[in-house]
C-alpha cells in the first residue's frame, strides 16, 4: 500500500535535515566520513524514488539514509570528544606542572592531592577513549587548581639581617641615641616575626620597615659614640706622645697608629663594628707604648752604681762591712751589711769572722732593688 506523497515528501525533509545536521556538527573533515558519504547517496537515491512515485523505496532509502546519518553523527560526537579531551588533558598537564613549580603538594596539599586522584583517573579514561569521561576529569583538574599561586616565601634573609643589627645596637647600647626609631622598629620586628609562615607577604613588609628604623638607630648611635671613641683615641695619643713612645716604643706606638688608619677608614666605609674593634686596638696599643716608654725611659734615667769596691785603710775611719754599706752608692743603710757579708765572706782571712776584713780587698756589691751597677767605684766614682 502507498502513503500519502506528504507524508514521503515530509519523511524526505526530515532525512534531509539530518544530513545538514551531521554537517554542522562534523564540519569539513566530517565530509570524508563513509557513513555520511553513504548517507548522502541514500537520501539522493530516497528523493529521486520520491520523485518517481515509488514511495515504498523512497521510504525505506530514507530508513537507511537516517541509520547512515546516525552513525555520522555519533562519529562527528566522538571526535568532537576526543579533541576536546585533547586540549584539556593538555591543560591538566599544564596545570600540574606550574602546581609541581611553586610546591602546591606542600602549600596547598589538599587541592594537590584531589587534582592528582582526578588527573589519574581522567589518563586511564583517556588512554581507554572513553572521552566524556577523561572531560570530566580533566575539567575537576583544572577547577581544583584554579585558585593556586606561588606563596611568598619566608623572609628568612630579612629576619636574619634584623636580627643581627638589632644585636649590635642592644649590644652597644644604642636605643636610647633615637627612641621612637627604635620602639617602632621594635614593633614591626615582632610582628613581622610572628607573622612568617602565616603571612609572608607581610611578614616580609613589617621586617623590612623595622630594618629601616634600625639601621636609622645603629647608624646615629654609632656616629655618636664613634666621635666619643675618636676623642679617646687622641687622648691615648697624646699620653703616648708625652711619654716619648715614639722613641721608647718604637714598635706598639707604630702598631697602635695602624689601627687607628684603619678605624678612621673602617667609620668612612660605615663598617662601624669593625672600627669599633680597631680603635679599641689601638687605644690599648697606645696606652701599653706608654707603660714601656716610661719603663725605658726610667731605666735610662736611674744612674749606675759601681758593681765593685775596693777597703780602703783609712786610720780614723776603718773600713767595715756595717761602714761600707751605709755609702750612698752602696745601699745608704749599714744595717744591710750582711748581704755584701755573705756575698763576699770566702774573700775574708776568716770566713767566718765579718769583722776581719782587709784593706785592698775587692768586693762585690749585689743588686738588691733591681738598680744597675756596673764598673768599680774609685775616688767617689
Amino acid at each position: 500500500m502507498k502513503a500519502p506523497k506528504q507524508i514521503f515528501f515530509l519523511l524526505l525533509l526530515l532525512v534531509l535535515g539530518m544530513g545538514l545536521g551531521v554537517v554542522s556538527l562534523a564540519a569539513q573533515n566530517l565530509l570524508d566520513n563513509p557513513d555520511y558519504r553513504k548517507g548522502l547517496e541514500l537520501q539522493a537515491q530516497a528523493k529521486q524514488a520520491f520523485e518517481e512515485g515509488d514511495y515504498d523505496r523512497s521510504i525505506q532509502l530514507a530508513a537507511q539514509a537516517q541509520e547512515q546519518f546516525r552513525k555520522a553523527r555519533e562519529y562527528a560526537e566522538y571526535l568532537r570528544l576526543r579533541f576536546v579531551a585533547y586540549n584539556l588533558k593538555n591543560r591538566a598537564t599544564d596545570r600540574l606542572r606550574y602546581a609541581d613549580y611553586i610546591n602546591a603538594n606542600k602549600n596547598y596539599p589538599k587541592e594537590y592531592a584531589e587534582a592528582k586522584e582526578a588527573f589519574q583517573a581522567a589518563e586511564t579514561a583517556f588512554n581507554a577513549e572513553r572521552y566524556a569521561e577523561s572531560v570530566d576529569g580533566y575539567r575537576k583538574v583544572l577547577d581544583v587548581l584554579k585558585d593556586i599561586q606561588p606563596l611568598t616565601p619566608a623572609p628568612t634573609e630579612e629576619l636574619v639581617k634584623v636580627e643581627n643589627l638589632r644585636a649590635l645596637i642592644l649590644k652597644y647600647d644604642l636605643s636610647s641615641t633615637r627612641p621612637a626609631e627604635f620602639r617602632r622598629a621594635e614593633e614591626a620586628y615582632q610582628k613581622g616575626k610572628s607573622l612568617i609562615d602565616r603571612d609572608n607577604a607581610q611578614a616580609k613588609y613589617q621586617l623590612d620597615a623595622a630594618l629601616k628604623d634600625y639601621q636609622t638607630v645603629f647608624e646615629a648611635g654609632m656616629g655618636a659614640i664613634a666621635a666619643k671613641r675618636r676623642a679617646e683615641v687622641l687622648a691615648a695619643k697624646a699620653r703616648a706622645d708625652e711619654a716619648q713612645a715614639p722613641t721608647f716604643a718604637t714598635e706598639l706606638y707604630m702598631s697602635a697608629q695602624k689601627m687607628q688608619s684603619d678605624a678612621e677608614m673602617q667609620y668612612a666605609s660605615k663598617a662601624y663594628e669593625k672600627a669599633w674593634e680597631s680603635s679599641g686596638s689601638a687605644i690599648e696599643l697606645y696606652l701599653k707604648s706608654v707603660e714601656q716608654a716610661r719603663a725605658q725611659a726610667a731605666a735610662q734615667a736611674v744612674p749606675t752604681l759601681p758593681e765593685f769596691y775596693t777597703v780602703r785603710l783609712m786610720p780614723d775611719r776603718r773600713d767595715c762591712f756595717w761602714r761600707i754599706a751605709e755609702y750612698d752608692f752602696v745601699y745608704g743603710d749599714p744595717w744591710k751589711w750582711k748581704i755584701l757579708y755573705e756575698a763576699n765572706k770566702q774573700l775574708l782571712p776568716d770566713p767566718n769572722n765579718p769583722d776581719l776584713i782587709l784593706p785592698g780587698t775587692r768586693l762585690k756589691i749585689p743588686s738588691i732593688k733591681g738598680e744597675k751597677r756596673s764598673g768599680e767605684w774609685q775616688g767617689g766614682k
